[in-house]
């Protein structure tokens, strides 16, 4: 029988499928994992953070809300998360306390009692196992002995003294006659006399108390109230050396007031007889800090509102014991990070206004501020404050020192372009990086981000372009929790803060959430999806204008099959939806176990459902499903639905990748915290599976807490999670085969990736390495032989490069389903992929 292909086609087709079969055999194994060295990616800060020091040696530890300890070595130039991974398994800190002769020894006071640390962080061992601690005070000329400021709930104003005698080892309830009613914030201890401690009371971030001063001459048994006649009490500090004298500052507040304080209005009082007696001093007020070596240099700061506005705002300082004062540091002439302005980047600490400055045991012209988002510190006696958690790495790009305290819902990274990433933060809101997350630019719009004027907000999900690199839509809102309003938006440059437009026509303002879009679509004419106060809408017209296609009443995330746009998914609380016609009609599917309670909200606690669905790259009809909630898990069906397999039983389960560049790598993500809760010991992190989901390994190494919500893997070989808490983090993926030396930013040889996604309708993307600069040909084949079209002919920089191709011909024309092959010629070398359209 006579071939009817020429023979010359014959060899190049040969050659082409040899080349490919190599090159897909190699790129389909299951690699074996690879460790995961977890690198923050953020753009620093985000808070809250409730309180600072620094401990004899200078180390700055710094509380926070969500994520433990924030640790620094060198003086805020980097910082390290200490959590679960050190022992220390709380992540609410409110308080900090350090051994004044031992650096090695740290306390924090959590919502779960007390920590102890004898290694500076490394480790920490619980010392109290209940109660919400706020401080911590050691004596300063018997370490042995300190006190604790102890309440029986973090929202129960009742507060209670405990002291330890061995060094924090242990602790007992000492006060007797306290007054129901405090909200211990301060503890002082006489420098000389480990039985005189004095108590400071007033407002915290979840109680509020009487702003009062109550003084123990009996180690903590017994108390009397001070200065009654002075109103209420911001701050007590104790001279160092003559601790006899005592200082107070006063304000005017009431617990029922929209800011607490009524006013900015306050004197400063001193006693020369630990408190039996107060001289007026002058008529200001703030934050009392006194230098050590020279104790007769007093410093005020009032961090209620530092503003410009505000002359009185900054640093004022007394050398004469307060006799007479000089503004000496301005808040113009502070740092403010990237906010720019100072009412965006100071403020009062939300665990109380004398918890927003720490002092630094070993430099006494240093000092620290925290508040609900930021760190800042001093080493010049308060004159100047530099921003401790971001760095500049070019015109409005930063990133951060290490130190972020965030939660997020979504990330999207572009396929056009994998280098180009974007954020979803709470209180941050959105932010993008054009270098694959080595720094990162806010793009928050001023008009739909609420409160936060452009200067934060809450984006609740995203989604980019498949092919145009510059399009991307994301929801925007002043508030946290979906409340209305909520908007959902477009950007054709890439997420500016300037290029939003409301891409949301016919949509409700509440709860808008789960984008998804349909890649069979026309590439200018996008079918997505989205839903919005627990139903399903569609947009046939890139997000013009949508139409509630489903009554759902409890869908969170949809999902469209990558090579069928006809079927379409959506869960929730309901469970598992599915519509087998673009979106028109929808029936239950899946499992009864995926859903929950209907009528609890997705922001309420003790929620349960579907909390993601992703459809597989590489198999038409093949479905991933995550379910939060006990005795749930992963889930998959390789039948549209029809059958499922559970591949991880999880309480936590949060999100699951699949890997554009190799079917058997999976990620799945288990948290027990989201926007808060705490640790427990079921959350997972970061899971692996480099055999299709049957079997499963840890990725969390070098993370402090197992808590991970979204993943998503780029088409250049990194995996990006969002860890509540500590933040977003990346790694590189474990490689299929072969591909390993294609690593390193310049690549040591010639690589052309798999296509993703394939198979394909209409369009997929052709990326390749170029080890250096040479001329490239990039051509796409039919197995016939014939050039089809070229896509590349050109001269080329070393590095990655992508390409995609629309399934058309040299003349525009579509072409038909079946197999291609993609040829690329450079450094005098020839590789080759499979490509297969699918329509």
């Amino acid at each position: 029988m006579r071939n009817p292909m020429p023979k010359r086609f014959m060899s190049i087709v040969t050659l082409l499928l040899c080349q490919a079969t190599l090159v897909c055999t190699l790129s389909g194994q299951s690699a074996a994992p690879l460790p995961h060295h977890w690198i923050r990616t953020n753009p620093g800060g985000g808070g809250a953070f409730g309180t600072v020091g620094a401990s004899i040696s200078g180390v700055i530890f710094v509380a926070s809300d969500l994520s433990g300890i924030y640790r620094s070595r060198d003086r805020g130039a980097s910082w390290q998360p200490l959590g679960a991974k050190q022992g220390l398994f709380a992540t609410h800190i409110s308080g900090l306390g350090f051994d004044t002769q031992n650096a090695s020894i740290i306390y924090a006071g959590t919502d779960q009692g007390i920590y102890r640390s004898t290694d500076g962080g490394d480790t920490f061992t619980q010392v109290l196992e209940n109660g919400y601690v706020t401080d911590i005070s050691m004596s300063a000329d018997n370490p042995a002995t300190g006190y604790a400021a102890w309440h029986p709930a973090f929202d129960v104003a009742q507060g209670e003294v405990y002291r330890t005698t061995d060094r924090g080892l242990t602790w007992r309830n000492v006060s007797t006659n306290l007054p129901r009613g405090l909200w211990i914030l301060k503890l002082v201890v006489d420098p000389q006399d480990a039985n005189t401690v004095y108590v400071l009371s007033g407002a915290g971030r979840f109680a509020c108390g009487p702003a009062v001063v109550y003084r123990s001459l009996d180690a903590g048994v017994t108390w009397q109230q001070l200065a009654a006649s002075l109103g209420e009490i911001m701050d007590l500090a104790i001279d160092p050396r003559r601790p006899q004298i005592l200082y107070l500052t006063t304000m005017n507040v009431d617990c029922n007031a929209p800011y607490y304080w009524l006013d900015l209005g306050g004197g400063i009082y001193k006693s020369t007889n630990r408190g039996d007696h107060w001289t007026h001093l002058a008529d200001r007020t703030g934050v009392i800090w006194i230098n050590r070596d020279a104790p007769d240099t007093l410093r005020l700061i009032d961090p209620r509102e530092p503003f410009p506005w505000n002359p009185d705002a900054g640093t004022w300082q007394s050398t004469n014991a307060g006799t007479t004062w000089q503004h000496i540091g301005r808040i113009g002439d502070w740092e403010y990070g990237y906010q720019g302005e100072a009412y965006w980047a100071y403020g009062a600490s939300f665990d109380g206004i004398v918890h927003t400055l720490g002092a630094d045991l070993s430099d006494p012209e240093a000092l620290f501020w925290v508040d609900g988002q930021w760190i800042f510190g001093t080493r010049d006696g308060g004159l100047t404050f530099e921003n401790l958690f971001a760095e500049q790495a070019g015109e409005n790009r930063w990133r951060s020192r290490g130190i972020d305290n965030v939660n997020m819902l979504d990330l999207a990274i572009s396929e056009a372009d994998p280098k180009r990433i974007y954020l979803a933060y709470f209180d941050l809101g959105f932010w993008r990086s054009d270098d694959g997350g080595e720094s990162w630019q806010a793009g928050n719009p001023v008009a739909y981000t609420g409160d936060w004027k452009g200067f934060g907000g809450n984006v609740a999900s995203i989604i980019a372009d498949l092919e145009r690199v510059e399009v991307v839509w994301a929801t925007f809102s002043g508030n946290q929790n979906g409340e209305a309003p909520t908007y959902l938006l477009r950007s054709d440059r890439g997420g500016e803060k300037a290029s939003w437009q409301l891409a949301n026509a016919g949509l409700p303002i509440t709860e808008v959430m789960g984008l998804s879009l349909d890649r069979t679509s026309p590439p200018t004419q996008r079918t997505l999806f989205v839903t919005a106060a627990g139903d399903v809408y569609r947009s046939i017209d890139d997000g013009l204008s949508w139409q509630k296609v489903d009554d759902c009443n409890g869908c969170r995330v949809t999902a469209v099959d990558r090579f069928n746009g006809n079927q379409v998914y959506a869960g929730g609380e309901v469970g598992l939806r599915l519509s087998k016609d673009g979106g028109d009609s929808w029936q239950e599917i899946g499992l009864t176990e995926m859903g929950g309670d209907p009528t609890t909200g997705f922001w309420e606690d003790g929620w349960q459902g579907i909390f993601d669905i992703e459809t597989d790259p590489h198999h038409s009809g093949w479905v991933y499903v995550t379910a939060f909630g006990e005795g749930k898990g992963l889930y998959r069906s390789t039948d549209r639905g029809h059958i499922w397999q559970k591949l991880w039983t999880d309480d936590f389960m949060r999100c699951v990748a699949i890997s554009p560049d190799d079917p058997n790598l999976l990620y799945a993500t288990s948290s027990s915290a989201l926007e808060s809760g705490g640790y427990a010991p079921g959350s997972h992190g970061v899971l692996v599976s480099t055999d299709g989901g049957s079997h499963w390994l840890d990725a969390s190494d070098g993370m402090a807490w197992p808590f991970a919500v979204p993943v998503e893997i780029s088409g250049d070989g990194w995996v990006f999670v969002g860890s509540p808490g500590t933040g977003f983090q990346k790694a590189r993926t474990p490689l299929p085969s072969g591909a390993a030396e294609h690593r390193t930013g310049i690549p040591q040889k010639l690589f052309l990736y798999p296509a993703y996604p394939n198979p394909f309708n209409p369009t997929t993307v052709i990326r390749y390495q170029l080890a250096a600069e040479s001329d490239v040909e990039l051509s796409i084949y039919d197995l016939f032989g014939r050039r089809v079209r070229t896509l590349v002919r050109d001269r080329q920089n070393a590095g990655l490069h992508s390409v995609s191709w629309d399934g058309r011909d040299a003349q525009g024309k579509a072409v038909g389903s079946g197999i291609y092959l993609c040829r690329l010629q450079a450094e005098e070398r020839t590789q080759a992929r499979r490509l297969v359209l699918m329509k």
